[in-house]
């Protein structure tokens, strides 16, 4: 019985490689994996200090990190720290919820860098994700539901970016085959519209505000790849115009003095053979062009 050898796989010099990567995709994952590695080591770090002054506030790591970071619905909130709009798209304090966008994140943008662009990713993430809490926002401030809870929400999150990514990815090569576990393998498109259902009908049952995130990025995504499509369409369909007659540069230049009697021989051998015809054969022989040419012959001077 013959031993198999596996294959050496060292796990640090492959998280190595990942982190070092110059790949948008995975420079994007390992911001999202460190901040939440931050977080985690500074609620670490925070339970000694939380017992020795006898207090019992022990999620106060995440309470300052949402307050400061995550992105309010209070739009008077919102006007003193502008920057959530930003920060809180890479900000995880659950691990099933950065475990689920990172393998989305990984897997989409890898189909995004092959299709549409590698750095535009980091475009479609952060632009997804501003829109996504934008739309957070809007409708907390305008859907009378919402009233009460318009003052102390905050949203947090990779999702709307992500969104935005598959969206993007869906439009650009809808029928691309993805293998999904116990699913077989099924089409980018349907993955993106059923994700996208069920965003719109989970809306009534929690995390209302997490839902309109993920629409506003996958709306973004979505205009992101269609909009300049759909304006090459327009340009392709409208009448294009000719264009104006234009004398090359060579037409100007002045002829040398080996061109100009290289012409003028040549012309007059022409000339010679066409007369020599009449001579033979009488004018009548002759055929439409070389009519046109001995009359043209007959008006031209110094030749």
């Amino acid at each position: 019985m013959r031993p198999y050898n596996y294959p050496n796989i060292n796990i640090k010099s492959r998280i190595n490689q990942f982190v070092r990567s110059k790949n948008p995709t995975n420079q994007l994952v390992t911001i999202n994996v460190g901040i939440y590695l931050l977080i985690l080591l500074l609620n670490l770090l925070s339970k000694p200090l939380l017992f020795l002054y006898n207090s019992s506030e022990n999620g106060l790591v995440d309470d300052f990190i949402l307050q400061w970071f995550g992105v309010s619905s209070h739009l008077e909130t919102f006007i003193t720290r502008p920057w959530t709009l930003f920060t809180s798209i890479f900000l995880h304090l659950d691990f099933l919820h950065i475990l689920f966008n990172m393998i989305m994140l990984w897997v989409l943008g890898w189909i995004f860098s092959q299709f549409i662009a590698p750095k535009k990713v980091y475009w479609v993430y952060l632009l997804g994700g501003i829109v996504g809490n934008l739309l957070f926002m809007l409708s907390f401030n305008y859907f009378p539901v919402f009233e009460y809870l318009a003052s102390h929400s905050i949203a947090l999150g990779a999702s709307g970016g992500v969104l935005a990514v598959l969206a993007a990815s869906a439009t650009k090569v809808p029928n691309y085959p993805v293998r999904l576990f116990l699913f077989g393998e099924v089409r980018l498109k349907w993955i993106a519209i059923v994700l996208i259902i069920l965003d719109i009908v989970s809306i009534p049952n929690g995390n209302s505000g997490g839902h309109f995130a993920h629409l506003g990025g996958a709306l973004f995504g979505f205009l992101f790849v269609f909009i300049p499509v759909f304006r090459q369409k327009i340009q392709e369909s409208l009448p294009k115009k000719e264009p104006k007659f234009r004398k090359k540069p060579s037409d100007f230049r002045p002829k040398t003095d080996e061109q100009y009697n290289a012409e003028r021989t040549e012309y007059r051998q022409k000339v010679d053979t066409v007369l020599d015809k009449v001579a033979k054969s009488g004018y009548s022989s002759l055929s439409k062009e070389e009519k046109e040419f001995l009359f043209n012959t007959s008006t031209k001077k110094n030749w």
